[in-house]
């Protein structure tokens, strides 16, 4: 096919925003649609030349796969690879279980299975994942293994043929993506059928433009770099994505493909030389950058300076270069220099792709190599290591019953109870209960737990993704209540993430931990959102005063910006003594200012559902408190295991205030 200087060009418009929306540039909230840009052209491409090639009777599968392994292997065996001696030494067991994992999947090419597995509400942040951009090179490996399928069953090229079953089988991908969105947010990002039909909008453009030059129309060519700019600059992480929403970057890709004719205003933009420079090593840059932000993250313990991540972001470029043109460039060509028959560039291809993924998914099973941590060499650093590791409840709770799915589980029980205390809510009221191993004593209480993790205690709200975890958290909601008011609890305690319901993150709104009050509807707005979750607050409070239960509601402690877990093991990885340690950890403490933005929606609710029904609030913000920050470690303790849940020490320090509480 004949070379289109713009593509390249417009490579660089895809990568650059990519890699400055990973180095944390808020300006580029939407830079992730640079991967449904490269999807589109590399439908565009990878469709011209097949179709080329089967018309000229040249074409041939091991020829074809040939090529795709000499483009895509070597750079990203050199990468996966340079990633291993830096993960070791600085990633501690359980990151460095995903990591492992991931590696395996990225050498596979089912890395996008791996994250759409791992991509939940309690798994690791993009800031501890160095192969997280890989989950795209597997859904177009994969798309590569089936498109030349369907181009055999099509036959002999027919324009009118090969448009109709490309847009039938797009459009079939977008309804799964609009579907997933709805109901499997996390996993329908990485889901490969939800992902095709953007580089099948490629594969439309090329049967369009087979032997037809593109067309020379200013205004559309203009009109599709100004979609693709409005989304890296408008779009962020609250538009469910890919969904009709993705037809933007799409669209406006397509719409440079099928008229930036050369002497067009966009063709000329976009054929500058630097831009047609980082276009050409734009696969090279796109494999290096996460990795290189991602260690500076893990080796800093917190996010490092604006000006190292924009150094970093111009070494990704650099090594991207040596990487083309000592690397890619040597394995490419009419005659490539390195490995040049076909039989042995696969062979060692595959022998490469069984050593990486062997080595992974060792890693994974040895549960990350445990024994690199550390431990003996800092009793200070031991002891926040053993308090940040998440306990979990005795084997008397957690099962089911009978015919009831949740059943409630009589955690504490003393042979005479006077009264009884039942703890409610998502994976925050769990964690309170090792403030009541003693207390229940005094209380001479009988204390139940009712908890689901990611499920708040609301009733008559169901979560706005509307699958199938939003369903469970309706009914064990439910079933809780009803458990509680039969058993003859006086006090219940509601306790949740509160503010993950009722706005979002620090980052951003989460669209999918909304409350909606019906089992339909569309997106709702951040005002919908708060109303339909002090509606189910006021469901629950409502409930539990109306059975004559005295209520209490947690509000939920300052949430944290890093994992304290991680960071202590980061600090034994990294051979930091107890000074050094203390300095880094007190660096990550949250502002004050930061948590009461995050919880103010939040808690303006329950104060106003408690106050009208008769609930009391209890806050114990003031135990974390440092000046204008809250600690998660003080005096050799950690009182957080991650960032938004108490650590058993963390609950002890509430028992105080829970006795004066109940007493």
């Amino acid at each position: 096919m004949q070379y289109r200087r713009e593509i390249d060009g417009l490579r660089a418009v895809a990568v650059l925003p990519v890699i400055l929306f990973h180095a944390g540039l808020t300006f580029w909230s939407g830079g992730y649609v640079g991967v449904d840009v490269f999807f589109v052209i590399s439908g565009y491409l990878i469709t011209t030349i097949l179709i080329a090639e089967r018309e000229a009777g040249t074409y041939s599968l091991w020829g074809f796969y040939e090529r795709r392994a000499r483009r895509i292997l070597p750079a990203l065996f050199v990468v996966l690879l340079a990633t291993v001696p830096f993960a070791w030494a600085w990633i501690p067991p359980y990151p460095f279980e995903d990591y492992a994992r991931s590696l395996a999947f990225a050498a596979l090419f089912i890395s996008n299975v791996h994250f759409l597995e791992h991509g939940g509400y309690f798994d690791l942040s993009a800031d501890l994942r160095p192969l997280l951009h890989t989950w795209s090179l597997a859904v177009e490996e994969q798309y590569y293994v089936i498109f030349p399928l369907v181009l055999a069953l099509l036959g002999v090229f027919s324009r009118f043929k090969h448009l109709a079953v490309f847009f039938v089988l797009a459009a079939a991908s977008l309804a799964v993506a609009e579907w997933g969105w709805r109901n499997y947010p996390s996993q329908n990002f990485y889901f490969t059928p939800s992902r095709f039909w953007e580089l099948l909008a490629g594969s439309i453009c090329a049967a369009m433009l087979y032997k037809r030059e593109p067309y020379k129309n200013d205004i559309l060519a203009g009109l599709g770099l100004a979609m693709i700019l409005y989304s890296v600059v408008f779009f962020d992480n609250s538009i469910p994505f890919p969904s009709v929403y993705t037809l933007v970057p799409v669209v406006g890709t397509c719409l440079i493909i099928l008229c930036a004719k050369e002497g067009t205003y966009t063709s000329k933009l976009l054929s500058v030389g630097p831009l047609v420079w980082v276009g050409l090593i734009s696969y090279s840059a796109y494999l290096w950058h996460q990795p290189l932000f991602v260690f500076a993250r893990i080796k800093s313990l917190m996010e490092p300076s604006f000006a190292l991540m924009m150094v970093l972001a111009v070494a990704s470029l650099g090594l991207a270069y040596l990487t083309w043109r000592f690397v890619e460039q040597p394995f490419r060509g009419k005659t490539p220099l390195v490995l040049p028959k076909r039989g042995a560039m696969l062979g060692v291809s595959g022998a490469a792709i069984v050593v990486i993924a062997s080595f992974g998914l060792w890693g994974k099973f040895a549960e990350g190599f445990p024994s690199r941590l550390n431990l003996g060499q800092s009793a200070y650093l031991d002891q926040l290591h053993y308090q940040t590791t998440v306990p979990g409840l005795t084997g008397k709770c957690g099962k089911r019953s009978g015919t009831v799915e949740y059943p409630l589980c009589e955690y504490h029980s003393p042979d005479t109870p006077e009264r009884a205390i039942a703890l409610t809510g998502d994976s925050h009221s769990n964690v309170l209960l090792p403030a009541f191993d003693e207390l229940h004593k005094e209380l001479n209480a009988t204390v139940y737990i009712g908890h689901l993790g990611g499920c708040p205690p609301l009733l008559g709200v169901w979560q706005a993704r509307l699958d199938g975890q939003s369903m469970k958290c309706n009914q064990a909601a439910t079933q809780y209540a009803e458990q509680i008011a039969e058993v003859g609890v006086d006090t219940v305690i509601l306790a949740a993430r509160w503010s993950l319901y009722a706005t979002g993150t620090y980052d951003a709104p989460d669209p999918r931990f909304y409350m909606r009050t019906e089992q339909a509807g569309g997106r709702l707005s951040a005002e919908e959102a708060l109303a339909n979750f002090e509606t189910g607050l006021r469901n629950s409070v409502k409930f539990y005063r109306d059975a004559g239960i005295d209520v209490i509601i947690v509000n939920q402690v300052p949430q944290q910006r890093k994992i304290p877990g991680v960071l202590v093991q980061d600090a034994m990885m990294i051979g930091a003594d107890d000074a050094e340690a203390k300095a880094l950890f007190e660096r990550t403490f949250v502002s004050r200012e930061e948590s009461d933005r995050l919880q103010r929606d939040a808690r303006g609710v329950t104060e106003r559902v408690a106050a009208e029904l008769g609930a009391r609030v209890v806050t114990f913000d003031e135990l974390f408190a440092e000046g204008d920050r809250f600690a998660w470690v003080r005096d050799g303790n950690a009182f957080y295991m991650d960032d938004d849940h108490v650590s058993t020490f963390g609950a002890r320090m509430m028992t105080p205030v829970f006795r004066d509480l109940l007493q």
